[in-house]
């Protein structure tokens, strides 16, 4: 009898069920896609659209080039200072005093007649500026040294960004007349409009001074 009892529970223990269930399970991390950073805007800079070359004598390759990088040297340094600077910050432009002879300067200067004509001051800042367009055409005289006296500058400036997720575009057009001194280009006279829109209100200025 005693065996039987024992082999009684035996039987009963190993056909008992099990309380409990056990899976295994791999648990993967979420895949994340990285954010890359948005390319940077391209510079804002005129190119030469074309350089006409009118010469009394047989112009030298050195003064061509001297005159081309020059005098886009100028213009550039006048883009940055009067137009980029004070739309981008919303506050003063750069020093452009040697980027204009001295009758021109002083009309160009704080408070001088032209001076809304060449600059975009008193603006909020300008984000997300860019450039639709910005190129030159030059034309230049040279003497029978082959030697460049004077270019004209035919400017085509569209720049268009946002204030305040407003839509704004600044448009600048006409014809600088800039004179060498030493290596420096200097503008010296211009016939120039600016048209600057900020939603739907649009103001136009002009300015001309030979």
């Amino acid at each position: 009898m005693v065996f039987l009892a024992i082999g009684l529970l035996l039987a009963a223990g190993c056909s008992r069920p099990s309380s409990a269930t056990f899976t295994a399970q791999t648990t993967m991390p979420p895949m994340t896609v990285p954010v890359l950073p948005l390319p940077p805007p391209p510079p804002i800079a005129f190119t030469g659209d074309a350089f006409d070359l009118h010469s009394a004598g047989p112009p030298t390759n050195a003064s061509y080039d001297a005159t081309w990088f020059g005098v886009l040297e100028t213009l550039n340094r006048y883009l940055e200072a009067a137009i980029l600077t004070p739309l981008r910050s919303g506050g003063p432009a750069g020093d452009i005093t040697p980027l204009f002879n001295r009758p021109a300067l002083e009309r160009v200067a704080p408070g001088g007649v032209d001076r809304f004509a060449f600059i975009d001051e008193n603006l909020p800042p300008v984000s997300d500026l860019r450039s639709e367009r910005a190129v030159a055409g030059l034309t230049a005289l040279a003497g029978r040294d082959g030697e460049v006296s004077v270019v004209t500058a035919g400017l085509d400036l569209h720049l268009v960004g946002h204030i305040g997720g407003t839509p704004v575009s600044v448009v600048r057009t006409g014809e600088l007349v800039l004179m060498p001194e030493g290596t420096t280009w200097r503008i010296d006279a211009y016939d120039i409009q600016a048209i600057r829109t900020v939603a739907h209100d649009t103001t136009v200025t002009t300015a001309e001074h030979e």
